[in-house]
C-alpha cells in the first residue's frame, strides 16, 4: 500500500470563518499587517478623543484665576430653545417676543456671579456697596468689566492675560445667558423662585453670599435675583424669525442686564425679563458672571 499522505499542520490562533468579511494575510506580508494595526490604533485614539469632547450639561471645572482664588464653571452644551416669553405670561413686556434660537457652540459659564474676592484678586480693589468676600461684586459698570468694545480691558482683559491659553473669558451674550438660565425649562422662573433666587420677598434688601440658593438643572446658582448680570449685547428688539448665535444690535446706547436683583418683585426676576443700562453706569444692584469659550 502506498504510504499515507502527511497530515496538514493543526491550525492554531485566530480562525476566520467564511463570510466574515475578514481575510487571511499571506506569509511575508508584514507591511499589510502593520498598516491594519496602525489604522486600528488611530481609530481607537480618535474615538477616545471624541468621547472626551462630548461633555455633559452642567459638568464642572475649576480655574485658578489668582494664587489661591478659584472660579467654578459649568459646561453649557450647544442646543436650541425658545427665547422670550409667551403672550399670556404674567408681567410680560412687549420686548420679549418669542423666537427660536440655536446655540451652535458649547461654552463654560461661571457657576455663580463674580464675587468680591474674585474681583479683588484680579483688580486689587472692592467697589461694592455691600461688603463681603462671598457676596457678588456690585457697583461695577459694563466698562469696568470689559474695558472697551472688544473686551480686552477691564476685569476680562486682566483675566485673559492671567489665563491666556485654552479659551477666552467674555460676558455671555443675552441669548447664551437665557439659554443657560432656562437649562431646558420653559416656565417664567426656570423652577421655584423662592428656592432659587434672592428677591424683594426674601432678600431683606441686600445681596447674599453666592451659591446659597438651589442651582438650576445645569448647576448654575443665582441666575435669578441677588444682582442683575451684565450681558455682552447692546439692547434692542428681537428678531422675530429663528436666529443662530445672535449677538444683539451692532450699536446702541444701552447694554443688556438679566436675572433680576435683590430689590425686584417676582415679575422682574422672570427668565425673559430684560433690563438695560448705559455702559458707564454702576449701581449696587448690578454685577455679572463670566463665560469662557474656545472661540477666538
Amino acid at each position: 500500500m502506498p504510504p499515507e499522505p502527511p497530515k496538514p499542520p493543526e491550525e492554531s490562533g485566530l480562525i476566520i470563518p467564511p463570510g466574515s468579511g475578514l481575510a487571511l494575510l499571506a506569509n511575508g506580508d508584514p507591511p499589510v499587517l502593520s498598516e491594519i494595526i496602525s489604522r486600528s490604533l488611530a481609530h481607537i485614539q480618535t474615538s477616545k478623543a471624541l468621547a472626551v469632547a462630548e461633555r455633559r450639561a452642567g459638568e464642572e471645572c475649576e480655574l485658578e484665576i489668582a494664587p489661591g482664588v478659584k472660579m467654578a464653571m459649568c459646561w453649557i452644551p450647544p442646543g436650541e430653545f425658545i427665547m422670550g416669553s409667551p403672550a399670556d405670561e404674567e408681567g410680560r413686556r412687549d420686548d420679549e417676543a418669542q423666537h427660536r434660537v440655536r446655540i451652535t457652540q458649547g461654552f463654560w459659564l461661571a457657576k455663580t456671579p463674580t464675587t468680591q474676592a474674585q474681583w479683588q484678586a484680579v483688580m486689587g480693589d472692592i467697589p461694592s456697596r455691600f461688603k463681603g468676600n462671598a457676596l457678588p461684586v456690585d457697583q461695577v459698570s459694563w466698562n469696568d468689566i470689559c474695558g472697551n468694545e472688544s473686551g480686552t480691558g477691564g476685569f476680562l482683559g486682566a483675566l485673559n492675560k492671567r489665563l491666556p491659553t485654552g479659551g477666552r473669558f467674555h460676558l455671555p451674550t443675552e441669548a447664551q445667558w437665557e439659554y443657560a438660565c432656562r437649562a431646558g425649562t420653559t416656565g417664567p422662573y426656570a423652577g421655584n423662585l423662592d428656592e432659587m433666587g434672592w428677591y424683594r420677598d426674601n432678600s431683606e434688601s441686600k445681596t447674599h453670599p453666592v451659591g446659597q440658593k438651589r442651582a438650576n438643572a445645569w448647576g448654575l446658582h443665582d441666575m435669578l435675583g441677588n444682582v442683575w448680570e451684565w450681558c455682552a449685547d447692546w439692547f434692542g428688539r428681537y428678531e422675530v424669525d429663528a436666529v443662530t448665535d445672535p449677538v444683539g444690535p451692532n450699536s446702541g446706547s444701552y447694554r443688556v442686564g438679566r436675572g433680576g436683583v435683590w430689590g425686584c418683585d417676582a415679575y422682574g426676576c422672570r427668565v425673559a425679563f430684560r433690563n438695560n443700562l448705559t455702559p458707564p453706569s454702576s449701581y449696587n444692584y448690578f454685577g455679572f458672571r463670566v463665560a469662557r469659550s474656545s472661540v477666538p
